[in-house]
C-alpha cells in the first residue's frame, strides 16, 4: 500500500489530463508540430464574457472566416487537469497546441470557433483548483450564450465541441444553454470517472510493462480511495477519511499526506465521485457526434462505443471509432499517453476534422 500512495498524485494527473511537467514541455517543444498555423488568414477577435452564475470573467479568442455571411459555430471545451497547469485557450498537451490547431482547421473550413482560457488561467478570473465541473460547464454555457447573442455573427447553428472530460462538461452545459449539437472527442463515457481511472491505470501500466502485482496494488488502493469519496456525504468528511486512510497506509510525511487529501478531497473529485454520466446522455435530446480512437487507453472505445450508441436519442446522432488513433486522435502504436503524444508530429489527424465538418454541416442544413 505504501509504495503506491507515495506516488499517487503524479500518475493520476497524467491519466486524467494527458499533462506534462515543465521539463517535459521543454523536450516536447523540440519536436516539430507542422499543423500549428504560421499565418491565420481569417478574422481573429479577442473577446470577454461573464459567467452570470458567479460573475467569473472568461477571456478568449473568436475566429471566423473573412468571407461569407453566416457560419456554423462551436465552443471548444477542454478536458480536466488535476494538479497540472490547467488549459489555456490553446489547450497545450505534450507540446501540442491542441485547441489552436483544431480551431484553425475548423475556421479554414468555414466555422466560427470560440476558445477561452479556463477560469484562473491566462486572462480569465476565478480559481481553477477549487472548481468542479458544475462551474466549468456553466463557463461553457456562458461562452455559447455570448457567441449567440453578442458576437454579431450570423450563425447557422452553434454547439459544443469537448475533448475528453470536456465532452461531459458539454452535456452539463447543455442543461443551462441548449446547443444545437454536441461533438465529443474521446469524451462521452458510460464508465464513471472512478471506474475509468482504475481501468486507465491498469491498461497503461500493462502497455508500459509495469509488473502486474504493482498494478493490482494500485488498482486496489484507487478503488479504496474512490469508495471513500462515494460514501462521504460532504467534502470535509471525505478529506477526514482520506487522511485517516493515508495514515493507516503507513505514510508519515505530512506534505505527502496533504497532497493526497488535497487532490482527492477537492471539489472536483468529490463531485465526480457522485456523478453518473449515463442519465446526462439520456437527458440530452439533441444530436451528438461521439468519436473514439481504437488505441485510446484513457477512454476505451471497446467499452464505450456500443453502450453510447444505445443511449443516444436523436436520429442524427452518430458514434464512430477511428482505427489506430489515441486519445488526441493521433495515429499511435500504443496509445499510452503523454510519453507517446510528444513523439508524434501530427496534433490531430485531419480526417477526424473532416468527419466533424461533414456531420456538423449535415446538422446545420436540417430544415
Amino acid at each position: 500500500m505504501n509504495r503506491f500512495l507515495k506516488m499517487v498524485v503524479l500518475p493520476l494527473v497524467c491519466l486524467l489530463s494527458a499533462c506534462s511537467n515543465a521539463l517535459d514541455n521543454i523536450l516536447f517543444n523540440l519536436v516539430p508540430h507542422p499543423q500549428e498555423p504560421q499565418e491565420r488568414q481569417y478574422n481573429i477577435r479577442q473577446v470577454e464574457f461573464v459567467n452570470p452564475i458567479d460573475g467569473t470573467l472568461l477571456a478568449g479568442e473568436l475566429t471566423y472566416p473573412a468571407e461569407g455571411e453566416s457560419f456554423p459555430a462551436v465552443v471548444l471545451i477542454s478536458g480536466h487537469e488535476s494538479g497540472a497547469p490547467p488549459a489555456s485557450r490553446n489547450d497545450e498537451i505534450a507540446g501540442h497546441q491542441y485547441f489552436l490547431v483544431i480551431s484553425h482547421l475548423l475556421t479554414q473550413r468555414g466555422y466560427a470557433v470560440l476558445r477561452y482560457d479556463n477560469r484562473g488561467v491566462g486572462d480569465s478570473t476565478g480559481d481553477y483548483m477549487t472548481a468542479s465541473d458544475n462551474e466549468f460547464s456553466a463557463d461553457a454555457a456562458a461562452a455559447l450564450k455570448w457567441l449567440r447573442e453578442n458576437s454579431n455573427i450570423r450563425l447557422t447553428s452553434s454547439g459544443f465541441l469537448g475533448h475528453s472530460q470536456g465532452g461531459i462538461k458539454a452535456l452539463l452545459a447543455a442543461e443551462i444553454e441548449h446547443p444545437d449539437f454536441i461533438i465529443s472527442l474521446a469524451g462521452i463515457s458510460v464508465e464513471t470517472t472512478a471506474q475509468a481511472v482504475v481501468r486507465q491505470n491498469q491498461e497503461i501500466n500493462r502497455a508500459n510493462g509495469i509488473p502486474q502485482s504493482l498494478s493490482d496494488l494500485q488498482a486496489k488502493e484507487l478503488k479504496d480511495i474512490f469508495e471513500i469519496l462515494r460514501i462521504s456525504s460532504t467534502k470535509e468528511q471525505a478529506q477526514s477519511l482520506l487522511r485517516e486512510y493515508t495514515l493507516n497506509a503507513g505514510i508519515t510525511d505530512a506534505d505527502h499526506i496533504q497532497n493526497v487529501v488535497d487532490q482527492f478531497g477537492s471539489n472536483w473529485w468529490f463531485t465526480e465521485a457522485h456523478r453518473d454520466i449515463k442519465p446526462l446522455i439520456k437527458k440530452y435530446r439533441g444530436p451528438i457526434l461521439a468519436l473514439f480512437g481504437s488505441k485510446d487507453l484513457l477512454v476505451s472505445a471497446a467499452i464505450n462505443e456500443a453502450p453510447t450508441r444505445h443511449l443516444l436519442r436523436h436520429p442524427q446522432s452518430e458514434v464512430h471509432t477511428f482505427d489506430n488513433l489515441n486519445h488526441l486522435f493521433q495515429t499511435a502504436k500504443k496509445g499510452t499517453g503523454p510519453q507517446e503524444y510528444w513523439e508524434i508530429e501530427t496534433t490531430i489527424e485531419e480526417y477526424v476534422i473532416e468527419k466533424i465538418d461533414d456531420w456538423t454541416k449535415s446538422i446545420s442544413s436540417m430544415p
